[in-house]
């Protein structure tokens, strides 16, 4: 049974829009996209980026604070899309890229870290380790979620003091 969308407000329940192909029901007119992205479970919500589908192919990028009125008729249909922006730590510092893959030497130097003189080790979220030692221009896919967490080490002897 196909349901009639045209004031896109049901009588016994709210707003409708659709995301992701799967429908969401709001019982507020206007929702942010904060409000659409946690309603469907995609949190964090930095891992994501919302879009609505206007008319013909075109798509318009919404932000988290951005409200939207799903009063109009119709139904409002959106996707979501990787993060214009990974977010990482390097020698627990906060970085961020808006690359989609970068070199272990690249990771050095947008952290201000001297790829000659140092070499990249990523910490995963088990606690294990993978060294980039000797594998500077390996490319690593940047992520959302977890975040990736890197610790830059010194090549040759630590110094003692």
């Amino acid at each position: 049974m196909k349901q009639n969308f045209e004031n896109n407000k049901d009588k016994n329940k709210g707003y409708k829009l659709l995301l992701n192909n799967k429908q969401y029901e709001f019982e507020q007119s206007s929702v942010t996209g904060l409000e659409i992205l946690n309603k469907a479970g995609l949190t964090p919500v930095e891992c994501y980026t919302l879009y609505m589908k206007l008319a013909g192919c075109d798509f318009e990028k919404i932000g988290i604070k951005e409200s939207i009125d799903l009063a109009n008729p119709g139904v409002e249909r959106f996707v979501t899309k990787e993060p214009d922006v990974f977010h990482y730590t390097l020698d627990e510092e906060p970085e961020t890229t808006d690359q989609r893959e970068m070199t272990a030497n690249e990771i050095l130097k947008a952290g201000g870290i001297d790829p000659a003189t140092h070499y990249l080790v990523e910490i995963k979220p088990d606690g294990s380790q993978s060294s980039y030692k000797g594998k500077g221009n390996d490319k690593i896919t940047m992520r959302c979620h977890p975040r990736r967490k890197f610790i830059s080490v010194l090549n040759g002897p630590t110094p003692v003091s």
